[in-house]
This record gives C-alpha cells, sequence and structure tokens, in this order.
C-alpha cells in the first residue's frame, strides 16, 4: 500500500477554485491528515499558483511579515477558516442536507465584502485576480475563493459534487462531469488505480481459492 505522504497534490486546473483550495487538505477523512499549506509562507506560494495575486505582490506582503508575526498568524487562521467553510457547504452538498448555519453566516460575510481593491487582469492569454493598489488589503485576494464557492453551490452543477470513494480516506472533493454520472474517485490515476488493483487482486484470490476446491 502507498504511503499516505505519497498523495499528489490537487492538479491547479482540474477543478473549481474552491475545490481545489478545500483540497489541499489531504486524508481529510483520516484522523491524521495532511495540510499542504502548512504555513503562511506556502498558503501565499498557493495563492500565487492560482492566479490570486502576482509573485511580485504577495513578496512583498511575505517581506511586511518578517516584521509582524501577528498579521501574518491572522491572514493565515482567516484563510483557513474560510476553507473549512467551504468544506463544510460543498460536504453538505455532498450528503444532501441543509448546511450549517455557522457556514452560511461566513461565507455570507466574504460575499458582502466590498473588495475594492480587487481587479482581472490578462497575462499570457489567462486571466487571473490582482489588487488594484500595493496598499490594497490582502485579504482580499481570498474572496474570489469564496465567490467560486458560492457560484458552484448554487449553481447547475452543485448536484454534480462528490467525494472520493478510497477507503484509506482520501476525502478530495470533485465535481463528476463523467457521462453517466458515477465517478467515484478524485482521480483514475491516483485512487482509482489503487482500488482497481485492490478488486484485482480479490478476484484473484477468490478465483485461487475455488480451484483449490
Amino acid at each position: 500500500m502507498a504511503k499516505l505522504s505519497e498523495k499528489r497534490p490537487t492538479d491547479p486546473g482540474a477543478e473549481e477554485l474552491c475545490i481545489r483550495f478545500v483540497n489541499t487538505v489531504s486524508w481529510r477523512l483520516r484522523s491524521a491528515n495532511e495540510d499542504s499549506l502548512p504555513t503562511p509562507s506556502t498558503l501565499l506560494s498557493w495563492l500565487g499558483e492560482n492566479s490570486l495575486g502576482s509573485s511580485q505582490y504577495w513578496a512583498r506582503i511575505a517581506a511586511s511579515w518578517a516584521h509582524d508575526d501577528r498579521k501574518a498568524a491572522d491572514f493565515y487562521e482567516t484563510a483557513l477558516r474560510l476553507r473549512e467553510t467551504i468544506y463544510g457547504l460543498l460536504h453538505a452538498k455532498v450528503e444532501a442536507r441543509p448546511p450549517h448555519s455557522g457556514d452560511l453566516t461566513v461565507l455570507n460575510a466574504w460575499l458582502a465584502r466590498p473588495g475594492s481593491g480587487l481587479e482581472l487582469v490578462s497575462h499570457h492569454d489567462e486571466l487571473g485576480w490582482r489588487v488594484s493598489s500595493p496598499d490594497a488589503d490582502a485579504v482580499d485576494l481570498l474572496r474570489p475563493i469564496a465567490l467560486s464557492a458560492a457560484n458552484l453551490i448554487t449553481g447547475p452543477r452543485a448536484h454534480k459534487i462528490r467525494q472520493c470513494a478510497d477507503d484509506r480516506g482520501c476525502g478530495w472533493l470533485f465535481v463528476d462531469e463523467s457521462r453517466a454520472q458515477n465517478r467515484r474517485w478524485c482521480s483514475m490515476g491516483d485512487c482509482g488505480n489503487r482500488a482497481k488493483a485492490a478488486r484485482h487482486r480479490i478476484r484473484k484470490k477468490q478465483s485461487i481459492n475455488s480451484n483449490v476446491w
């Protein structure tokens, strides 16, 4: 069996922004999960890789945090709270149940945030979010994640949100775009292949046992 640490990170272009953010936690359904954003600096790198602010902007933010640990911690805690709020809302869709009122309250606060420091810019024929001023609040660049979640859970694909069925407790979310609407795994190249191999071993063992008798 593969070690848990061998699980591959989310493909930046494979899912909605909000799902990519939620899936920065691997093995979510285990008591000991893995967070690919364990520090404020790794969070900044992820935001830049997902077109939320330029690398130059985040470098300036990181430099300012070098003299203000509390500011870095506050931003980090705010981002992780948003991540868990979105997971709660998406998971409610997976289970076809009403969301917790607290999660709705948090998301609504993000949706009501003015976000005046944001703008869309084109870079190498792709659009990405940027702050409109060097003095804009870095927290503004978390708002597109909240908008992504709101659009997904209220849109036509909300009923297609799934959670990986891997029996080790993967827990990654995805939108099932398969024609038959029967996708069970976050990726056939990861959890899907493992499940397929496990079924093959079971069938082979059963075949051997039946031949013995």
